[in-house]
């Protein structure tokens, strides 16, 4: 894979933990079970799933989780719908997830928000904006290492903005499309060192800012951007937060949608970590006490083939996982073994002793 660019990669080093501020409103109704977009629209709180789902839009009771109206898209497919937003007089779809970073039908499907709520058999027909990356040159199916991955989509002025999963670098790239129907190749702003896979995203008109949904082997976060000049968001100030799920609920956070000043509906995919839910997110209570400063761990070597050393006095905790969040190996040496793991590429969680941050790394065994 080649890049023609050099993005410019902003670092987060605020990191703090929400726990109290996210609250479980309900299990999700087991036809959306797999929800991976969502947006709020006249009190309609409205999802989609991911996947070779049908290509549907779904309103939701937020107390109950129950569906309680289905709008069909007549023209659109559902081969990997990942996010949904809206602006004033439009809804967008993006069928743009791409896991194997193979996909040569990149589309975002626009549907009028007046056809939506006004059409008499609960079907709709959509416009579409085909695009491709610019910087994409290589689409041999590269499972789980592609940063030609995307779940999350914002309407902000008269453009769409695309923030990727990259789940090669854990960083998310940021592309611009125009809103009109038409075929684009779309080009690079920058990236965002996200420490994490992007997983859906709110702009929010009223203060002027956006928040990211992602999350990490074990937990979800946030992550909010304020105060960009233009569309040049990684210029902002950003801020990242680890977010504390309910037992037995799913962290892995697929999307978000904005309902008032400080409050959030958020949904999370069932899987491995849980079982689906909606969940309500009042950021209001964010302590900027609890900020740290960015504090860089060193590991090295990597690539790697028999051991990595972690350049830190004070360890805790590492955890090393493949990319199927599946636990390879835990250890408190600073000098680890990791001869008997498979090649590939890894994720590395280190905690610190009386550091309030968990540290996300990659590693590549080769």
């Amino acid at each position: 894979m080649r890049l023609i660019q050099i993005p410019i990669i902003i670092f987060i080093s605020t990191i703090t933990i929400f726990s109290q501020q996210i609250s479980f409103l309900t299990t999700l109704d087991e036809s959306i079970n797999e929800s991976s977009g969502l947006i709020y629209i006249d009190n309609k709180l409205i999802t989609h799933n991911d996947s070779g789902g049908e290509p549907a839009l779904y309103e939701l009771d937020s107390i109950s989780g129950i569906v309680i109206r289905k709008v069909i898209i007549g023209n659109a497919t559902n081969i990997d719908w990942e996010d949904i937003c809206n602006d004033d007089k439009y809804i967008y779809i993006a069928d743009f997830g791409n896991n194997n970073g193979s996909r040569k039908d990149l589309r975002i499907y626009k549907l009028s928000i007046y056809d939506y709520f006004n059409t008499v058999n609960d079907t709709v027909i959509a416009d579409t904006i085909n695009f491709s990356y610019k910087d994409q040159f290589n689409f041999t199916p590269s499972t789980y290492s592609t940063n030609f991955d995307a779940e999350a989509l914002i309407s902000y002025k008269d453009s769409l903005y695309i923030f990727t999963k990259n789940w090669g670098d854990f960083q998310t790239n940021v592309y611009s499309i125009p809103k009109s129907p038409g075929t684009y190749l779309t080009k690079k702003i920058n990236s965002i060192n996200s420490q994490g896979l992007i997983t859906g995203a709110t702009y929010i008109n009223s203060t002027n800012s956006i928040l990211l949904t992602g999350y990490t082997v074990g937990s979800a976060i946030i992550i909010e951007i304020n105060d960009f000049p233009g569309n040049r968001f990684s210029k902002g100030s950003i801020n990242r937060y680890e977010i504390t799920t309910p037992k037995d609920y799913s962290y892995q956070i697929e999307s978000i949608a904005y309902i008032s000043k400080n409050q959030y509906f958020i949904t999370a995919e069932q899987g491995k970590s849980g079982f689906s839910a909606l969940y309500k997110l009042n950021t209001g209570f964010v302590s900027k006490s609890g900020e740290t400063e960015n504090k860089d761990i060193v590991i090295y070597p990597n690539p790697t083939t028999r051991t990595i050393q972690i350049q830190e006095e004070d360890l805790s905790i590492v955890e090393i996982y493949n990319l199927k969040g599946d636990l390879q190996k835990r250890s408190k040496a600073n000098i680890i073994d990791i001869s008997k793991l498979p090649k590939g590429w890894y994720s590395i969680i280190i905690k610190i002793n009386n550091y309030n941050k968990t540290i996300v790394k990659k590693l590549v065994i080769e």
